[in-house]
């Protein structure tokens, strides 16, 4: 059930990020046109669009938007759909081991970061969104389509929150399936090796 729900989430994620980097191609080629079109205007022969074209000045806005379109991007994805199989790893020694003991160092692992990101919630938090200077430092070109107020720079790192927040529930979920899967094989049961979840989602 809980697998299901995953992979849903994951899905509806991938369609997010497919959206935002959609959005993304879009703002730089509007940028660029925008950069252009008064210096290839001659090549039009229609009078009201070379009008038009030559009118047109760079927008200065979507430098700043692209960037924190793609930070987000980058942090979205690796939060919700990137897999632990689709990182680069030095796996050598961990493909040595026995079974029992990759699956004893995958819990380990999974406790460290669960740890770790527990350990540096608090003052990561307390950085980006208990600073002062983040409140009141703001992205000079961008504003909110609503209040028409410029954009605080904490927004921008706080897709970092995010990351945190489903990094430490992907690793405590998989610390319970790992240490499930241990208690499975000391019952005699039967259960697949640490890693072959990951397998079974690439396939």
């Amino acid at each position: 059930m809980f697998e299901t729900i995953l992979k849903r989430v994951s899905r509806v994620a991938e369609f997010i990020a497919a959206m935002v980097l959609a959005a993304i191609f879009i703002i730089f080629l509007l940028q660029i046109f925008t950069r252009y079109a008064p210096k290839i205007a001659w090549l039009m022969p229609i009078p009201p669009i070379h009008d038009w074209m030559m009118a047109l000045e760079p927008i200065g806005w979507t430098v700043n938007l692209i960037s924190l379109l793609w930070v987000w991007l980058i942090f979205f994805g690796c939060a919700f759909f990137v897999r632990e199989s689709d990182h680069v790893a030095f796996d050598v020694f961990f493909q040595a081991l026995s079974r029992s003991w990759q699956r004893y160092f995958a819990m380990a692992t999974a406790l460290i970061m669960v740890v770790a990101m527990l350990y540096s919630f608090g003052p990561t938090w307390d950085a980006i969104f208990g600073s002062r200077l983040m409140e009141l430092k703001k992205i000079q070109t961008l504003r909110v389509p609503v209040t028409g107020d410029k954009i605080p720079i904490k927004w921008l790192f706080a897709s970092y929150i995010l990351l945190m927040i489903v990094i430490t529930l992907r690793y405590l979920w998989r610390g319970f399936m790992l240490a499930r899967t241990a208690t499975a094989l000391d019952d005699g049961t039967g259960a697949p090796a640490a890693g072959d979840e990951d397998r079974e989602d690439a396939s």
